[in-house]
């Protein structure tokens, strides 16, 4: 994002516009527009947003999320600015703005039916023109405790800004987790602010390929066969005690470890983010630990089974939506994936932090 030079007030005020303002009112789960029946509607996704450490030594964080313009009834709208400004107790710590053609590749058109951006059908029947991915770091020192967005729209002729505040949080960990293998292991692909997993439940998810004692991918010849990876077939195991929720065990492994063929996506995932055969296990507290892509036939668990830390769950494989046999980790707040928000999580088994691309880790 880049400083604005001129003011939007200035500039309005320079072309003569007459700009109607749709300011956001903070209530849980998202910023509601309080002037009129018609109004927009900002709503953030994830839901809750939650500050983010920055690998490295500048000891930053990040912020990644999108704005959703929600309407009760169909609109055509274009984005002409986005503003955004970081706050910590009341007091503005960047205030930051894009403009023109650097706008393009962060708008979406998610369209106007009552689904989600991920197709998952919606509790009401909102109609969603735009969604703004939006990134923003600062000093973890400031603390940023929230985060004001303000987007400067075209409806026709017709200029319209919609504005609101989102809260950070800190998010505080309550089960005690255990990542799911035992023993070496690299991260392949993190969470997004470590440009990584994007979805709402997967802001924080870890995608981990296993190693051998020598710390090595292939235990084989290195050829494209599963059996070849040092980490096929390695147990699975419950992070924490809690209720299988939901399990998953009817999907194939991806015949060949190196390429995701949509062919062996289940039906209702069409375009990617299969999780294959998974499990979902309540732990209390809302927390919720979803392991995924586990090898076909290989599932030891049922929905509504009570497990322990540390109990067998299945075998580490290739199923769904996936390149290389690897084990897909994430906390989340509910029971379904498809409308949880991401949690920020740690391993009391893992000494290795922060979790991101290219961590070696060793599970005890």
């Amino acid at each position: 994002m880049r400083q604005r030079t001129l003011s939007r007030r200035a500039a309005l005020q320079l072309l003569g516009a007459s700009v109607p303002v749709v300011r956001g009112a903070f209530a849980f789960g998202g910023a509601r527009a309080t002037e009129a029946d018609d109004a927009l509607h900002l709503q953030p996704t994830p839901t809750r947003l939650y500050a983010t450490a920055d690998p490295g030594r500048e000891r930053s964080e990040s912020f990644v999320f999108h704005v959703l313009v929600e309407s009760a009834r169909p609109r055509e709208l274009s984005l002409e600015e986005l503003q955004v400004e970081l706050g910590s107790r009341g007091a503005r710590v960047i205030a930051s703005s894009i403009v023109g053609a650097a706008l393009a590749p962060l708008v979406l058109r998610p369209g106007t039916t009552n689904r989600g951006m991920d197709g998952a059908v919606l509790a009401s029947p909102l109609h969603r023109p735009l969604a703004v991915r939006i990134r923003c770091s600062a000093p973890a020192a400031s603390a940023v405790d929230a985060i004001d967005v303000r987007l400067t729209m075209r409806e026709g002729n017709a200029p319209m800004v919609a504005s609101a505040r989102f809260p950070v949080e800190r998010y505080v960990q309550r089960t005690r987790l255990l990542f799911p293998f035992t023993g070496a292991g690299i991260i392949t692909n993190a969470g997004v602010t470590n440009g990584g997993h994007g979805n709402r439940s997967g802001q924080f998810a870890l995608d981990v390929v296993g190693l051998n004692a020598a710390y090595a991918v292939y235990a084989g010849a290195g050829t494209t066969a599963s059996a070849d990876y040092a980490d096929w077939g390695r147990p699975i195991i419950a992070p924490a005690a809690g209720e299988v929720v939901f399990a998953r065990a009817d999907r194939p492994d991806q015949p060949d470890p190196e390429k995701s063929d949509p062919a062996f996506y289940a039906s209702e995932y069409p375009q990617g983010g299969d999780p294959g055969n998974h499990v979902i296990i309540a732990h209390g507290d809302d927390e919720f630990s979803m392991i995924a892509h586990l090898q076909a036939g290989s599932l030891r668990v049922r929905a509504g089974e009570r497990v322990a830390a540390g109990q067998l769950l299945g075998l580490l494989g290739s199923s769904g939506d996936t390149v290389t046999p690897h084990v897909h980790y994430q906390l989340q707040s509910g029971p379904d994936w498809r409308f949880a928000d991401g949690l920020p999580c740690v391993f009391t088994n893992v000494s290795a932090g922060p979790l991101v691309r290219g961590t070696f880790l060793d599970a005890k």
